[in-house]
C-alpha cells in the first residue's frame, strides 16, 4: 500500500506491483542500485547494475510468506527498464518465471505448480494529472495468478 504521508509532485508516478520471489524475503527492503541499459546486436535489452547507469530506487515489502516463496509488494521511485526484475535479482530474490533475470530451478518449480508467465502484476498506479487531480487506478490479481496462490 502507499504511504498515506507521501506527497506527490505533478511529474511523480507511483506504482505498486505484486511479484513472487524465490525463497523467504526480508519483511521490508530498499534497493538503491544504479542501472545501465544495454542493447544487444539482436535488439534485446539487458539491464545490469553499473556505476555509470542511472539511479534507481525500489522498495520491497513482504505481503505473505509461503514455503518456498514470498508474495511481495513493490513501490517504484524511479522507472528504469526492467528495474523491478533486476533489483529483485540483485537482492537474491528474483521474480518467479523471469526467463531473463530469474533462477532456472525456481522457475521450473513454479512452472510445475502451473505458473506459465512471470509473476508480476500491476496492482495500483497513482499519479497527479496536469490539471492537478490525483488519479488512482487499481487492478485485482487475475485468475491465473490467484490460482497459483491457492496452490501454494
Amino acid at each position: 500500500m502507499l504511504n498515506k504521508n507521501s506527497t506527490m509532485t505533478p511529474k511523480e508516478i507511483v506504482s505498486e506491483l505484486n511479484r513472487f520471489v524465490i525463497g523467504q524475503d526480508d519483511a521490508k527492503r530498499a534497493v538503491a542500485i544504479a542501472l545501465r541499459k544495454n542493447i544487444l546486436s539482436s535488439g534485446e535489452r539487458v539491464v545490469k547494475a553499473s556505476e555509470q547507469g542511472k539511479k534507481a530506487f525500489t522498495e520491497f515489502k513482504v505481503v505473505r510468506d509461503f514455503e518456498i516463496t514470498s508474495l511481495v509488494e513493490v513501490k517504484l521511485h524511479t522507472g528504469r527498464t526492467h528495474q523491478i526484475r533486476v533489483h529483485a535479482q540483485l537482492s537474491g530474490h528474483p521474480v518467479a518465471c523471469d526467463d531473463k533475470y530469474g533462477d532456472r530451478a525456481f522457475n521450473r518449480i513454479m512452472h510445475d505448480k502451473g505458473l506459465r508467465r512471470m509473476f508480476l502484476h500491476a496492482k495500483k498506479l497513482e499519479f497527479v494529472s496536469p490539471s492537478g487531480a490525483k488519479i488512482s487506478i487499481e487492478a485485482p490479481l487475475d485468475d491465473e495468478l490467484s490460482q497459483i496462490l491457492e496452490k501454494l
